[in-house]
């Protein structure tokens, strides 16, 4: 008797069942601030100074009191004599008197008894003497101190992804190493007897191993370090021996294709063998409703189909949320969202009860975005080469009318 699905789990309750046998990495590391960029924060980071630690320039001129150009005018100038010179640095030790002033370039720490700039270009320069014809209002020109950031102030919370601006923030704030989480550890086995690396067999009736290649930037896009296990043959003995040398080594194996109803469908036989009490198979999910997972020696096993379209879509729905979890994420099922307005009615001819999923190319409109749908097999390779992310029918939708304004889901990469 042919193998088939009996039923399909809810996507939702599917995932939620995946997640809940996902633990969060525990392992910290310790690396230098600019080598941080994509890692994600083991605690919370805190300022532990204001920034700028000091009142600073915010232009090239001169740093007075405001006191003394309260009267100043075109008609009766204030001249202010110059007793120094402050450049960008260590906070200088000279003291502003009145009738005084001190040339400062951008960035340099107002000096004691200085409350406001004068950019260069207002003034008049005499010998020692710089001539001020308007006068100055308190702490113009002037970035005051704390005004960016606040000693003691929440930057970062655990769980962050940091970006090149998050570790160059910390950098001026004196970190010079942060703790990050361990990057998640994910194996990925192509599976099929067609499959091939190598172009020149596939004038032999080879198919070359794409999806590999997507997956694997996927997973690397989601912060994860990607290990290729090879290609395996539709064999059971060489899948269970693959998967058992390199379970103990990652945090998820991840599968393309192999997950249908077959007899040469390894991947499915195997998880539905060895699941420890967890396995589903079928998903309310199209395309993808041959996707699936099992939890093997206490590590998710997620089963993507072979078709491309369905490859993506259980990974967004299942490993892509796993990843997340394990590095103290949340746990969604898209990188980022946006509202944007859907150019042409996307009707659903089947599957009315699953969650559909249709990938859209997104386009800037006069008030706002527009997506438009990219139509087609769940094999059709071209469809996520033209995509930017995906908007859903929720079950029991038919139709998305034109001109809905939809949200569009974006994927960490394509």
């Amino acid at each position: 008797m042919y193998r088939r699905i009996e039923k399909f789990t809810d996507v939702w309750d599917g995932q939620r069942v995946l997640l809940s046998h996902v633990n969060a990495i525990q392992e910290i590391e310790n690396v230098r601030v600019f080598e941080a960029v994509d890692r994600v924060l083991a605690y919370p980071a805190y300022s532990p100074k204001d920034l700028p630690p000091h009142h600073a320039s915010h232009m090239d001129g001169f740093a007075v009191n405001s006191k003394d150009l309260e009267q100043a005018s075109a008609e009766r100038p204030v001249r202010l004599h110059v007793v120094g010179e402050i450049t960008p640095g260590k906070r200088h030790a000279l003291v502003l008197h009145r009738g005084e002033t001190a040339r400062i370039l951008t960035g340099g720490f107002l000096p004691e008894g200085a409350d406001a700039v004068v950019p260069q270009e207002f003034v008049r320069i005499e010998d020692d003497v710089v001539v001020f014809m308007h006068p100055a209002e308190p702490w113009q020109y002037v970035d005051v101190q704390g005004f960016d950031i606040k000693a003691g102030q929440l930057l970062f919370p655990t769980g962050h992804r940091l970006k090149a601006a998050d570790t160059a923030l910390l950098a001026s704030l004196g970190f010079s190493t942060v703790d990050v989480i361990r990057r998640p550890r994910a194996g990925i086995m192509a599976v099929g007897d067609e499959l091939t690396d190598k172009f020149e067999e596939l004038e032999k009736g080879k198919v070359l191993n794409t999806h590999t290649w997507v997956v694997r930037r996927l997973v690397q896009a989601s912060g994860a370090e990607a290990f290729f296990l090879g290609i395996l043959p539709d064999n059971p003995s060489i899948f269970e021996k693959t998967i058992s040398s390199n379970i103990g080594h990652v945090d998820l194996l991840i599968t393309i294709a192999g997950s249908s109803i077959s007899e040469k469908d390894v991947s499915s036989i195997y998880a539905e063998n060895t699941g420890e009490g967890v396995y589903v198979h079928g998903l309310t999910l199209q395309p993808g409703r041959v996707g699936g997972f099992a939890v093997v020696a206490g590590k998710p096993l997620i089963m993507l189909p072979g078709l491309i379209m369905s490859t993506l879509n259980v990974f967004m729905f299942l490993a892509y949320p796993v990843l997340r979890k394990l590095q103290h994420q949340q746990p969604s099922f898209y990188h980022h969202r946006v509202r944007a307005l859907l150019t042409e009615t996307v009707r659903f001819r089947k599957y009315h009860n699953f969650v559909k999923v249709v990938w859209v190319s997104v386009e800037e409109g006069d008030d706002m975005l527009l997506c438009r749908p990219n139509l087609g097999e769940s094999s059709g390779m071209s469809i996520p080469s033209r995509s930017d992310g995906f908007i859903i029918g929720m079950p029991g939708v038919k139709e998305i009318p034109e001109g809905s304004q939809v949200w569009v889901h974006y994927p960490p990469t394509l």
